[in-house]
This record gives structure tokens, sequence and C-alpha cells, in this order.
């Protein structure tokens, strides 16, 4: 077997049948246990996500919240949406709004997990998947193991976000894969050097720019085709559940290509949300938890964005698993769907509407990926920070990361996809193994939340009151920032 073929064998069997089952069951598991926060705390994660105060050692809870965004919302809610219709038809777009809204509970839990145990790291806060599983499930090996795979992981795929990148640029204007590499590379050393504070001042006025002008385009090219909205629903609905006899043989397919793009576009319980929530500074796990949660949603509307406007203007092909064609709408591959659809409105302004699309949401996704990293290095080096062998080491990933976003446009688009993506699998099953062992934490945070708001208060976090061990931390964060809030809770609970 050739490197290629081992690779998409690996990828095959990550993306198999237990990790599909272990997704939407450990996000049901999640939902129950919390009470579906998705639904009925919907208000309370906009509130979390959007009032701000400035930050003294993290990021504000709406910086965390566009980084987040960044990361969650790059070419796996264009081509990697796209993708799915492809090889799932039009029933994957079902199963990933399945995904979405059933694992935006796994996004609370593993982001709340991030708070209880994070640090104070050379005067930022660092937490993630690694600091819960070495604190909470008191387990260094399977900590450093995520982090280690989680570092190869992230530097592989800032290649994957500037090969999709190139693929749609020099398609559209015949640019030189080269002059892209060059170009793209060095404005990701302007930030990606620039340190967490760079990073979050882009991610805050980029992010939201490029999301809503993303869904207006969508939003026009509905309106535009509204009489075939009707049809594109049923087609939706029947092909998900097998009624369809075009798609009927899909179903299959459909539930594997959702959940495979739901994770890998919105995140949800693969654990790399959960270094950025962990920077937040906020008076409570559970705040950074509800705006995590939200921006899972977030995704899953400019993936709905790409889906629906592909769909409702025929701009699709579908393919079975040996590659035989059910349905051909339009001569060229799936990297092309979104700009295709786009060009039914005005011919050719697709091209630039979805290469400049293209450009920001796979920018902010390797400046989102630049801080998951840095959180990665304070893990395992946050007692030695001063050590001038150890700045090297951080400056390594750092050059690492634009490397593979200079290569990426270079090599074949396939191999790099399913390397990217067969990681993404193995994290993925680490994560939510780890979640399920660590939810009751998790979701005592939620309970302690809820607690204080039916008394008025803006929740203050007492990590004993919610039976949570080694989140010393805490103490000192709340005294020394929430002392405000902390009084207002001693004479609610005089007894705490």
């Amino acid at each position: 077997m050739t490197v290629s073929e081992i690779i998409t064998a690996v990828d095959n069997f990550a993306w198999g049948p237990i990790l599909i089952i272990f997704s939407l069951g450990c996000g049901m598991l999640f939902s129950i246990a919390l009470k579906f926060p998705q639904i009925r705390l919907f208000k309370q994660m906009l509130d979390c996500s959007f009032k701000n105060k400035k930050a003294a050692s993290g990021l504000t809870p709406f910086q965390a919240l566009s980084i987040a965004i960044g990361g969650r919302v790059g070419t796996g809610n264009i081509t990697g949406t796209a993708s799915a219709i492809m090889f799932g038809g039009p029933g994957a777009v079902f199963w990933m709004c399945v995904m979405a809204v059933i694992c935006s509970a796994s996004a609370y839990i593993e982001s709340a997990l991030a708070q209880i145990w994070k640090r104070r790291v050379n005067g930022e806060y660092a937490g993630g998947p690694s600091f819960y599983m070495d604190k909470g499930l008191k387990c260094r090996p399977i900590a450093a193991f995520y982090g280690i795979v989680s570092i190869v992981f992230l530097i592989i795929f800032a290649g994957v976000q500037t090969n999709a990148f190139s693929s749609v640029a020099s398609t559209s204007f015949n640019i030189s894969p080269i002059a892209i590499a060059v170009c793209y590379t060095l404005l990701l050393v302007i930030v990606i050097f620039g340190g967490a504070k760079v990073i979050a001042s882009v991610a805050d006025k980029v992010v939201p720019f490029m999301s809503v002008a993303y869904v207006a385009v969508a939003l026009i090219l509905i309106l535009i085709n509204i009489k075939n909205v009707p049809s594109m629903f049923i087609l939706i609905f029947s092909s998900a559940f097998s009624t369809n006899a075009v798609f009927g043989g899909l179903v299959g397919s459909a539930i594997s290509w959702g959940v495979r793009r739901g994770v890998f576009s919105n995140e949800a319980g693969l654990g790399t949300g959960a270094w950025v929530a962990g920077c937040a500074d906020v008076s409570h796990p559970a705040k950074a938890g509800l705006s995590q949660a939200f921006s899972v949603f977030i995704s899953l509307c400019i993936c709905l964005a790409t889906s629906l406007m592909i769909l409702v203007t025929n701009s699709y092909n579908v393919v079975q698993a040996d590659g035989a064609q059910i349905v051909a709408y339009i001569n060229g591959n799936y990297d092309i769907f979104a700009t295709e659809a786009v060009n039914t409105v005005i011919n050719g302004f697709g091209s630039i509407f979805i290469t400049i699309a293209m450009f920001l949401f796979t920018f902010t996704t390797i400046m989102a990926y630049s801080m998951y990293l840095s959180r990665i290095y304070y893990y395992f080096f946050s007692d030695h920070i001063d050590n001038p062998s150890v700045k090297l080491i951080n400056i390594a990933i750092n050059v690492a990361t634009i490397m593979l976003g200079f290569v990426g446009p270079l090599v074949s688009s396939t191999t790099i996809w399913n390397l990217a993506s067969a990681l993404c699998g193995l994290l993925s099953l680490v994560n939510l193994a780890c979640l399920a062992l660590l939810y009751k934490p998790g979701v005592s945070t939620l309970r302690d939340y809820e607690a204080q708001l039916k008394h008025g208060l803006d929740p203050v976090f007492i990590p004993e009151k919610c039976g949570i061990k080694d989140a010393d931390l805490w103490h000192r964060i709340i005294a020394e920032d929430y002392a405000d809030e902390l009084k207002a809770y001693k004479q609610v609970f005089p007894d705490k």
C-alpha cells in the first residue's frame, strides 16, 4: 500500500460507526444531563457571548468567541460542506444540523472543564483538554498524548486551509500556487508572531464581518430562488430518511458524511475550541461554556448558508462510494459547488466572492490554531516558560505552522485532507471518552450557575460548592477581579 492509501484507510476507520455512535451518544448524554441548554438557555448564550468587561489576565468573552468561531469556521464550512453533499447526498445536510444541535452540549462540557482547571501562565490564562485530562482525570499520559497529537493535527490542518484556498483561487483566477503560498505565508508571519492579543484584535473585527457577509449573500440567493425552497427542503428530509427514490441508497453515507463534516466544521467534542475557552476572563466556567456552545450555532449557520445556496440552485453532483454519479448538475468537483451557486445570479461574481470568503475563513482558522498551539505549549512548559530553550520550542511550533501553510497549496489535496481528517477522528475519540468520564463536574457548573441566576446574582465560581477539587486559582480570580460579585454572593449564601 502507498502512504496515501494507508492514510485513507486510517481515515475511513477513524470515521467508522464507532465514532458516529460515540459522537451522537455523548452529545445526547450531555444534552439530557444539562436539560438541553442549547435550547432553553439560548438567551444566556447571547448574554455570555456579547456582554463584556475588560479582561485583566485573559481574553474578553467576545474575543474568545471570535477566535473560536474563526477556528470552527473554515474550509470545512464551504468545501467540507460541499463534499458532504457530493458523497452523502442532500440528506447529509440534515445530519449535519442534528450533529451541531445535539453536540453543542459537548462544546459546553469541554469549555466549562477547560475553565475549571485553567492556569495563569505568563500573565495569561491557559486551559484546554490536556489541562482537564491531567487535573480532572489525574491521567497525565492521556493529557500528553492528546496534546502531542493536537500539535501535529493543528499544524497539518494549517496546510489543509491554505490548500483549500489555493484550490479555489487557482481555479477561479489561474493564480500560480507558489504565488498564493508566498503571499499567504507573509500575512501569517505578521499575525502569528504578533501573539495572542494581536490574534484576538484581528479576530474580533474580521470574524463578525465575514460571517454576516457570507450569510447575507446566501440569503439573497435563496430569496431569488424562493420558488425552489419547498422542494429543496423536501429533498433534504426525504434523502435523510431513505424515502427518496434517487438518494435512498445513500442514507448510511448521508449520516456518516453529515456527522464527519459536522465535527470537522464545528469541532464540537473535538476539544480544539476548549483551548480558547480556557483563555477567557469570566467569573464562572458556565459563561465560557455557554458562549462556546453558541459558537457552534454560528458555524452551523455558515454550513447551512453553503448547503442551501448549493441545493437551491442545483449546483452540485452526487456520487456513490464506487464513484458512479447519481446526479450530475455541473461540470466539476465539490470545491466549485459554492462558486457555481453564486454564479447563477451574477456570472463571474461567484469566483470573486467565494475566493474572498475562503481567504478570510481559512486565514482566521489558522490564526485560531496558532492560539490553540500556544495553549498546548503552556500546558507542557508552564513551569519553565522563561527558559531560553523552551522559548525556542514555541518559536519552532509557530514556524512549523507557517511552513505547513506555505506547503499546503503545493501538495495533493486528497492526501493532506485525509491525514487531517484521520487525526481529527482520533482526537475526537480521545476527547469524547474523557468528557464522558468528566461530565459530572461540567454539569455541576451549569446547575450552580443557574442557581445563582435565580437569586438575581451575577454568578461567581466557588469550586468546592460544585464538589470540584484542585481548582485553587479560582479563589484568587474571584477575590481579585470579582470582589463585588463575591460580596453579593455571600449575602445570599452566607454559609458558603
